[in-house]
Parts: C-alpha cells; structure tokens; sequence
C-alpha cells in the first residue's frame, strides 16, 4: 500500500506564492489608495510625463542588466548566484551614470534639456529609475533563487508606502509630474537597499568575478536582452509611442488606465512568477516532468484572470468615474478595451519563464521582433483611420493574439497542447465564450442597475470556479496531491510496510 508523503517539501509552491499575494496585495491596495487621490491631485498630462520617464527607465534599465538577473535561479551554485547579482547591479548603476553625464552635455551645449518624448522635468530623474531598476530586479531574483519571500514580501509593502507618501507630498509642493516620479524612485530605492541588505552581494568587490560572470553568461545575455527589451518596448514601456501617436494627455489616459489593470498581475501574476521560474528552473536541472506544473498554473491563472478583467470588461468607464471622477471616463474606456489582452497576458507571463529555462532563446528572440512590429503596427493603425481608441482595440487585440500564443507554445514546450488543456476546461471556456458577448450586446438595451447586477452575477459564478479550483488542488486537499502545481523537486511515495522512502 502506498501513501503520499505531506512532509516539509510538500507545499512549499502555496507557501511562497501565498508570502507573495498577501505583501502585493496590500502594496497594491496602497497604490490603489493613492491612486484615489492621485487622480485628483494630478492632471492626465502630468500621468503623462510620468509615465514616459518611467517607460524610457524601464527600457533602458532592461538592457541596462544585460538580462543577468534573470541568469541568477540558473546558476550553478549560490557564489555564482551572488556574483551575477553583484554583476547586475554594478552594470545599471554604470549606465545610469553613463546616462547623467549625456543630459548634462546635452544641457551644455545645447542650452535646454532634452524633452524626451515629452517627458518633461522628469527626464532628469531617470538615470536614478534606472540604477534602483535593475538594482531591485537583480536583487529580488536572488532572494527567490534563496526562497526568502519573506523579505521580499516586506520590502514590497514597504516601498509601496514610501512611494504613495513621496507623491502625495509633492503634489502640494507644486512638484507636478518630477513629484510622480520622485515618489517612485524613492520607493525603488527602498525595496533595492531593503533587499541587498545582508545578500552578500555588497561584498563582491572582484573586477575579475564580474568579468568572468559576464563572459560566462554572454550567450544568455546576447539572445535574452533583444527579445526582453522588444518586449518592454512594446508592451511594458509603451507610453512614448502612445505620445507620439495621440498625445502626451492620451498617454496619461493609457498609463493610468494601465497602472490599475496591472494590479492584479502584480498580485497574482508575479507573486506566481517569482515562484514558479526558480522552481521550473529547479525541476528542470533534476530532470524532473514540467507538464503537471505548467498544466496547472495554467489552469489557476486562467480561472483568476477571466473574471478580474471580464468585470472591467463589462464595466471600466462606470467604475473609473465612480472611483476617481468625470475626468477620468476615457481612461476606464481604454481599460475596457485592453481587458482581453491583459486577461491573457496574465495568464501567458508567469509562463514565459518556460521558454528560457528550456533554451528556446534563439525562438524567442525572432518572435520578438515578429511580436514587437505588430504591436506597434496595431498601435498606429488608429492614425489612418484618425481614432485613437481603434488604435489601442488594435493593440489589445493583437496582444491578445501573443498571449495565447505564448500559452500554447508553453504547454507544448511541457509535453502538453493547448488544444488538450483547453478540453479538460471546455464547460468553462464555453461559460466565458458566451456570457460575455451576451452581456456587452445587452449593455446598450438594459438599464444600468441591470446590466451592473449582471456583470456581477457572472463575476461570482466564475470567482466560484476559481474558489472550487483552488479547494480542489490546495496542499493536502481532495485530489490528493501535496503540490497544486507539481513544482515540488520530487514526489516522496512511501510504502506503508517498510517505512523506506525514496
């Protein structure tokens, strides 16, 4: 007779992934606290500026890196781990300075700062958002690699305080969008000392260590960078093309809008993420079978996205007047439209680690840039046609295309298929298929009170397949299984008789 063994190892995926949810879930509910006031306290073109200093740090704190960071759960011993940390930051912060020095040349010669997309002021702050960028990126994948969600989930709340307090101060200073910005690189800072703290990383000071770290991993950097840097430019750093596009305040628009759709990415989505690429990589080095975990994230990403987004879907203009004003109707629009694509996106990002961990980085580089010209291609196409929201329906579209892409190679990289996944869930899609473009055609012929009570019912029935889901494959529950996701390094099977394990 066998028994399953529930020993320490038995449940470490829900632990970690649980640290995580409840720090991100109460640092985004300080941003989405602030954000109440924020909005009141900020005008969109300000958001605007902002949100292009932010995307201009954001890409060049990506290749900044040289995507090492992301080399730290795959490095062969904890030294290694360190040293690639140690190699990480020192690169962003050398860029950044690289980066301060070119904007005080600019200055000099030319008398006037440079615009940056309309970033304003800001522009002078984003060498600082690029150091405490890479810097932070680089030291939370060390504390993964460590398991330390811990520390990771304290610093995450704590920087999220320090940032709403930074730009809530600076908005009665008169500070304008340099107070949005300062406000964010203060929290930054905050979450990148918080982590390095006693992370041994301080402590390599070898030129030589980081030259050979560098040598070592240069093919990783080499077909990582492109792929991670089209990437942000197109998905996660595209606010100076949607200025260029439509204008700096329709950027604010996006940037907002986009600012509170992420945030249960950031709850759920990265909180997976953190955990599941290091326990991937893990299983992988072992050996170990990938398709029950990629299977099953699946299957809870899937279950948690649909209804979070489908009720913004439903009901992004109304909830964004209720929340934060008249002004910012047109930003619950565009809400509306990139629901889909970030529903999907959802889904399809924690399982984009897979591709690295199984060496597809010469694929991944070429469907980069294949991903890149569509994106920016279905942002534009709203300047033919002369309407910005078609443009951004375009972009969330094509995005939408990607995402579900992205899932299906995932699980065929596992041994699975999306066509087979999506059968073991057919009643469920089969829900979603129909109700929601049930209600959004009924939308315009229902009184309001109705059409929000039903966008509400359908959230609940979904929210209870989620719920019924997680009962289902939590530690210790009725399937049996100890770890939800398959992402335990083995699975200990003790005969009953003999007490031997293995």
């Amino acid at each position: 007779m066998l028994r399953r063994h529930s020993g320490p190892g038995a449940s470490p995926f829900y632990r970690h992934v649980s640290h995580l949810a409840i720090s991100t879930a109460l640092a985004q509910g300080i941003a989405m606290l602030t954000s109440v006031f924020l909005a009141r306290l900020y005008p969109p073109r300000e958001f605007g500026e902002f949100s292009i200093a932010l995307s201009l740090a954001l890409i060049v704190a990506t290749a900044a890196t040289l995507r090492l960071e992301m080399a730290v759960p795959l490095a062969e011993d904890e030294r290694e781990a360190v040293v690639l940390t140690a190699t990480a930051v020192i690169a962003s912060v050398l860029v950044a300075v690289a980066m301060l020095a070119v904007l005080v040349i600019h200055l000099m010669v030319t008398g006037h700062r440079w615009s940056a997309f309309g970033a304003g002021a800001g522009v002078w702050l984003v060498p600082a958002m690029v150091a405490t960028l890479g810097t932070s990126a680089a030291a939370r994948m060390l504390q993964s690699r460590r398991e330390r969600f811990a520390a990771v989930s304290g610093a995450t709340v704590l920087s999220a305080a320090v940032q709403g307090v930074g730009q809530l101060v600076a908005a009665p200073l008169g500070a304008g969008a340099t107070g949005l910005t300062g406000g964010y690189v203060a929290g930054r800072a905050w979450y990148s000392v918080a982590l390095l703290r006693r992370s041994g990383v301080l402590g390599v000071r070898s030129a030589s260590e980081w030259w050979s770290a560098t040598v070592k991993w240069r093919r990783f950097a080499l077909l990582t960078s492109p792929p991670a840097l089209l990437n942000m430019i197109s998905v996660g750093a595209i606010a100076p093309v949607v200025a260029v596009c439509y204008g700096v305040t329709l950027s604010g628009l996006f940037a907002f809008a986009t600012r509170l759709l992420t945030l249960p990415a950031a709850l759920i989505g990265q909180a997976v993420g953190s955990v599941f690429f290091p326990k991937i990589a893990a299983l992988e080095r072992d050996g170990g079978d990938v398709r029950l975990a990629v299977e099953r994230v699946t299957t809870g990403l899937v279950f948690l996205s649909v209804p979070t987004f489908g009720f913004v879907l439903l009901l992004g203009p109304e909830l964004y007047v209720l929340a934060f004003g008249a002004e910012w109707r047109n930003a619950g629009s565009i809400s509306a439209l990139l629901a889909p694509w970030l529903a999907a996106s959802f889904v399809s990002s924690p399982l984009s680690t897979l591709m690295t961990v199984k060496d597809r980085l010469r694929s991944l580089l070429l469907l980069s840039g294949l991903e890149t010209a569509l994106r920016l291609g279905s942002l534009a196409s709203g300047l033919l046609i002369g309407s910005a929201m078609i443009g951004i329906g375009a972009y969330s579209f094509s995005g939408l295309a990607i995402s579900v892409g992205y899932v299906g190679w995932s699980l065929r990289l596992a041994g699975s298929s999306l066509r087979g996944w999506a059968g073991s869930i057919r009643s469920y899609l089969l829900l979603v298929g129909v109700a929601y473009p049930v209600l959004l055609v009924a939308r315009g012929h229902l009184p309001r009170p109705v059409s929000m009570a039903l966008a509400v019912a359908l959230t609940a029935v979904l929210l209870g397949f989620a719920a019924r889901w997680l009962y289902r494959y939590r530690p210790g529950g009725p399937e049996g299984t100890p770890t939800p996701s398959g992402l335990s390094s083995h699975s200990e099977v003790t005969p009953v008789t003999s007490g031997a394990s293995r």
